[in-house]
Parts: structure tokens; sequence; C-alpha cells
């Protein structure tokens, strides 16, 4: 009930007279009254029985009444707990005498009136009694509401006065303490409650919060240890509060058990500090660490030392044995790190099989990397995972903060640059930054933006080498290489350089898609004329653009604008692309080769399992790599090594494309071993589109043409 309602309270009152135009009367002069309900009643019986129900704000009691006159009513009425207070004004019709006067009053009547009555008076007087009937109802609610919101709150609630002893508790604050009220009324506040073992001061707890309310009026404390209890370590919240700024006002005290709260925050802290995987901390807790720990090295003139270390074909072991084997492996490797730094070291998982490790206080860059060599040889340790033994390495990339220099950012980025600079290395090793690696960083980081823009811009160029059959004697088919556009007489970059920049951002995919958007529509141009309908046409794939989940949907994309035979082009894979995505890589190209397409094993002889992929993978091909070409007649080993190539490819029924061929000697090589199809530049450079009708119309060098292949040569 709200203020409003309370004002709105009905107060009944009661008219008792045995005569009805009295009653009657009476009715009309109080109905202007407001909020008041008027109940009449014709004897003493009958204004007895009105009682049994109803509280009434004042009673009208006419004296002179037959059978049971007013004096024996209002004795009655007081007699009764429930209405001994009621007020009972008293009329009567006859001149009383005194003793009539005292007679009402020691009955228990209030006041005593005589008729006929000033309806000013009465009115008066009756207003007088519902106003104060009013307040009573107001103060019964409020107390009562008090009442329910104490035992409603939810929070122990106590009252202690000057000295410290507590005069009020509600049940909560019982149930809480585990004791009944008859133990708490009247005890000590310090009896039930003291510091915290780790914030025990001179003067005891009542006394700091009495002063802190007497200063505050409203003082939190936020952990108190309870005495007494079964749970020696329950930890309460206190919020106290007075009435007045005054030393000697009481407290009022409200208190509840925080022990379940307190273990949630601190879970919820720890949810947001640390890995839930790996129990390391977490990216964000380590990059708030690695901002204090280099405010402390310009502070105190000390170092800081950044490790940002990532697992060598981890992705892998992930497609490979499953995910589960991989956060087994990663768990792992994190109690491997933690077990050999010190306890103000710390180790991060920053995400997936990315780590950090934070070292102050290191003596050098030496100490560096000799901690750097040692986290990668305990990580190169094979670990036993569900009975497999498995095998994993990392690199690594090291920066060191002087004397709080450089910044956070700086930091990090040197760290990403020697990380990458260690992957570049052929991984499974260690790079601490030198300034040199960041002008080759700024490099990179222009080719690749420059590379951004050529194919915003559609400004790549493909140029194509021949591949010539030395059996059928003309060009049979082309080979689609990238390159650099010649822009604002800038001098061109070689794919050397800007592929693998390509490779490490997803500028790959549109660089890959844009290259074969050429070679599709020089394949389709091919189609229309008789003179280059047989040529065939050769486009590199990379592991990346494999690995894609949306590579075979970009494919038929575009695809679908062109009608060329899909036998017509051929896909180049090196073995390195099954090296690092096996799974996935080996999925895509059995598909590929179901649609139809040719593929070639590109490098072959330069990976580690190339037997295994011609086993098992459906390669029409084998592009024997140019370092072999070119040592060829030089040295014995590479002949024997081409001649078992070319054996296996004819055992595979495959076909044998010699890259590299530069000089007559390297032709008359591989045309000796039994190689029929040849590319390099003895008869072709990588040329645009528009040169390849002219080179394919003109008179080729006679000696070589005249050579004839034996596929069986010894």
């Amino acid at each position: 009930m709200d203020d409003e309602n309370m004002d709105q309270h009905i107060s009944k009152i009661l008219i008792v007279d045995d005569l009805q135009h009295n009653r009657i009367a009476l009715t009309k002069v109080l109905q202007s009254l407001k909020n008041i309900e008027l109940i009449q009643a014709s004897s003493g019986s009958e204004a007895l029985s009105k009682l049994i129900n109803d509280k009434f704000a004042v009673v009208l009691l006419d004296v002179n009444m037959p059978d049971m006159d007013g004096y024996e009513v209002v004795e009655l009425i007081s007699s009764t707990e429930a209405h001994k207070h009621t007020p009972i004004v008293m009329f009567t019709a006859h001149d009383p005498s005194s003793a009539d006067i005292l007679k009402a009053y020691e009955a228990g009547a209030i006041d005593y009136l005589t008729k006929p009555i000033e309806s000013t008076i009465l009115l008066s007087k009756v207003k007088q009694f519902v106003k104060i009937n009013q307040l009573q109802s107001k103060t019964h609610y409020l107390k009562s509401e008090r009442e329910v919101i104490l035992e409603a709150a939810g929070q122990g609630v106590i009252k202690v006065d000057k000295k410290g002893e507590i005069q009020f508790s509600n049940s909560k604050a019982c149930q809480i303490l585990d004791t009944d009220p008859k133990n708490i009324l009247g005890a000590a506040f310090n009896h039930w409650f003291q510091w915290q073992p780790s914030e025990i001061k001179k003067q005891t707890l009542f006394h700091h919060l009495k002063d802190k309310v007497s200063k505050l009026g409203l003082y939190q404390h936020q952990v108190a240890q309870l005495i007494k209890h079964q749970d020696e370590n329950l930890l309460v919240e206190l919020t106290c509060t007075s009435a007045l700024k005054h030393v000697d006002s009481s407290m009022i005290i409200l208190f509840q058990d925080i022990t379940a709260r307190l273990e949630m925050e601190s879970r919820l802290v720890h949810l947001a500090s640390y890995d839930t995987l790996t129990q390391l901390v977490n990216r964000t807790y380590f990059h708030d660490s690695l901002t204090r720990a280099i405010k402390r090295s310009k502070r105190l003139n000390s170092s800081v030392v950044l490790l940002l270390l990532d697992l060598d074909r981890f992705k892998l072991i992930n497609d490979n044995l499953g995910h589960d084997i991989g956060d087994a492996l990663l768990q792992k490797i994190s109690i491997r790190l933690k077990s050999m730094l010190r306890e103000t070291d710390i180790a991060a998982r920053l995400g997936g099989d990315e780590f950090a490790i934070l070292l102050e206080d290191c003596k050098s860059s030496i100490d560096a990397e000799e901690i750097a060599k040692k986290i990668g040889t305990l990580i190169a340790v094979p670990c036993i995972i569900q009975d497999k033994e498995i095998s994993i390495e990392t690199s690594i990339g090291i920066s060191c903060c002087n004397n709080g220099e450089p910044d956070k950012e700086t930091l990090l980025k040197w760290a990403d640059i020697a990380l990458y600079a260690a992957k570049s290395e052929g991984r499974n090793c260690y790079q601490l930054f030198v300034p040199s690696m960041s002008e080759q960083a700024q490099k990179q980081a222009y080719i690749q933006n420059q590379l951004r823009q050529i194919l915003e811009h559609n400004q790549l160029e493909v140029h194509y080498q021949g591949q010539y059959s030395v059996e059928e004697d003309r060009f049979i088919g082309f080979e689609a290489l990238v390159r650099w556009p010649q822009r604002d007489n800038q001098p061109r970059i070689s794919p050397a350089q800007f592929i693998p920049i390509a490779e490490q951002s997803r500028l790959i995919y549109d660089l890959g898609q844009a290259v074969l958007i050429q070679a599709c529509t020089v394949l389709q141009e091919w189609q229309e004329s008789t003179h280059t309908r047989h040529l065939t046409l050769a486009v590199n794939l990379s592991a990346k653009q494999l690995n894609a989940h949306d590579f075979l949907d970009r494919l038929e994309n575009i695809l679908c604008r062109f009608t060329f035979p899909f036998t017509k082009l051929t896909f180049e894979i090196t073995e390195t692309a099954f090296l690092e995505h096996s799974e996935c890589v080996t999925r895509t190209v059995n598909t590929l080769k179901a649609m139809g397409f040719s593929l070639a094993l590109d490098d072959f002889g330069t990976g580690y399992s190339s037997l295994n992929y011609l086993q098992n993978l459906p390669f029409d091909i084998i592009k024997i790599d140019q370092c072999f070409i070119q040592r060829l007649g030089t040295c014995n080993k590479t002949w024997a090594l081409v001649k078992a190539i070319i054996t296996i490819a004819d055992a595979f029924n495959m076909s044998i494309v010699a890259e590299g061929v530069e000089s007559k000697k390297q032709l008359e090589s591989v045309i000796a071993l039994g190689c029929d199809k040849i590319q390099g530049y003895y008869y072709s450079t990588p040329i645009p589109k528009e040169q390849i009708d002219s080179l394919i119309s003109s008179t080729t060098p006679a000696s070589p043409l005249k050579l004839t292949v034996n596929r069986s040569t010894n």
C-alpha cells in the first residue's frame, strides 16, 4: 500500500440508538466527512455483535436504551482486549448530573454530550477521531511493512547500540549465524563478527565500523568473518548505517553470506584471465601483463623478453588425427612450458597453436636465445597420446625491451617479424629480432599492398611457357605463370618474392582466381582454331587454395562461363601441399580428377613422400624439378635418379615433363633418358599470350627435333 492508498483508508463509525430518527439525524450530520462508513445499531446487543467483526474509529452511543443501557455497553466494550482503546462518545437527552458523567468516564467513555447536539461540535469531534484512526492505520501499515521488508530482505539485519550490544535481529540474521534469537539479543557484536585473518588491526571491528558510520553515515565493509560458526571460513559482507551521524547513535547493520558469490567471482576472474583448455593465461591477461612489465622495465631500468611460439604443421595433426588428440597435445605442451619457467615468468596461449612467453629481468639476448633453444628442444620430445607417439616442433620469434623501450605494440610487432623469419628459415628454429628484419617486413608490407591494388584493378599479368613434345615435333601445351605488371616505370617484382607474400595472406585466393580466369579465357580462344585446339594449359594450385572450404565452389563459378573440354586444363600441385594439408587436399584432388581435369605433380623429387602420393593419388603427369635437370651430364647420381623417376612414371603409366631445360646438352640428356616432353628456355621463355601464335608457327631448331626418344634407354 502506497501513501495515496493509505490516505484512502475507510474509517468506520458506529451509531447506536434505539430511536431510528436519532440515527438518521446523526447520519445526515456525519455523511459529509470523507473516507468514512456509517454503521447503525438499534440496541446494545446489536452494537456488540457489530464489534465482533469490525473495528471502529469511534462509537456514538445513546445512554438511554431498553434492555441494555449505554453504561453497560461501554463497560462490555472497554473490557475486551480488542476494543478497549476504541473511542466511545455517549449521548443523553436528559440533563446529566456530575455522577452520570463520572459514571460514563469510569465505564470507559471518552466524552459525554447532551441532546440536542450541535452539529458543528459533533462534526469537529468525530473528525478528530477519524483523523486519529487514519494515522493509527498508517502507523500500523508502516510497522507491518517494515517487518515484512526486514524478513524478506534476504539479509541479516541487526541493531547495535553505542556499546556494541545487539538489540534487535531478524530471522535471517539468526539463520546466517546459525543460532536462536535469545543467544543474539544482548550479546556483543564482536562476539559474533571479527576481522578476516588477513585484515586484523589494533582497533576492534565494531569500533572501526562505528567510527566510519559516525563520519560517513553509511559504510560498507566488504568482508568480515563469523565467530563460533560451524563453517570457520564463512564470510559475510557488512553494510552499516545510522540515523544520525553521532558517536552515540545506534547502528543498523545488514549482512549476508557471500561465500558463494566470492567463489563465483573467483571463477569468473579465472575464466576471464585463463585459457580453458590449457589453463595458461589468455591473450587479454597476457597483454595486460606485458603492459605492466614494460612500465616496470622503464621504472627499474630492467629488461623484458617476449617469445612468440607457433607450432609447426599443427593443423596436419588436427586434420589427420582429430581435434581430441590436437587438444591433448596442446595441454601437454602447456605443461612443459610451465615446468621450465620461473614463478615470475608468464606463459600464455594466444589462440589456436600460438603461445607467448614473458620473461622479466633476463640478463641478455643470449640468455633469451638459450631459453628459446631449450623450449624448442623440450617441445620436440615426442608425446604419447591415446597410445600414439606424436611429434611436433615449434618456431619461435624473440624480441627484447630495455628500460621501457620499445612500447608494447612495437615489441609485439618485432616478435611477430622474428617468428615469420624463423618460419621462413624452414621452421623448428628461433630467430632474435634485428633491425634488418624490420626493413624486410616493411618491404613485404609494401609488396602486399601493391599486389592488393593490382588485383583490385585487374592488372595482374599472365605469361605462358611452352611445353614441347619431341615425339610430335611441336608445342603441345603451355604453363600459365603469373607476372608482376609494369607500373609507373617501377621495376617488376619477381614471382619468387610476391607469391610467398600472397601465400602468407588471403591474397593467394584472389591471385589464383585471377590467373585461372585468364587461363580459361585463353583455352576458350584456342578451341576456336584448329591451329591451337590441341594445346593444353597448366595452372598451378597452392596448398592454401586447395585447402579453402570454398575452392570448388569458386572453381565451378569460373568454369560455368566457358565451354572448353576439361581435359585441356591441367592443375599442377606440389608435394608440399600434401605435407601440410594432406586429408583436405586429397579430397579436393580426387574431386578435380572426377571432374575430368588432368593432374600434374610439380617439383617431383623435392618433397618427402613422393612414392606414396603416386600410389594413392590420381596424377597423370610428373614434372621433374629443374634442379635435377640442370645437373644432368655433370653428376652420375643425378642421372641415375632421373632415370629412376622416369622408370617409376612408366610403371604408373604417367607422362613425364622435364622442367628447366636450357641447353642442348640438357636436352640431349633427358631425351636419352626417355623423356618426351620438354619445358624450359631452350624452346620457350614465358611469353604474353599475344606471342603464342607466333611461337607455335615458327621454325624450331632442327637438331633437337631429329633426336629420337627411347624410353627404354639404359
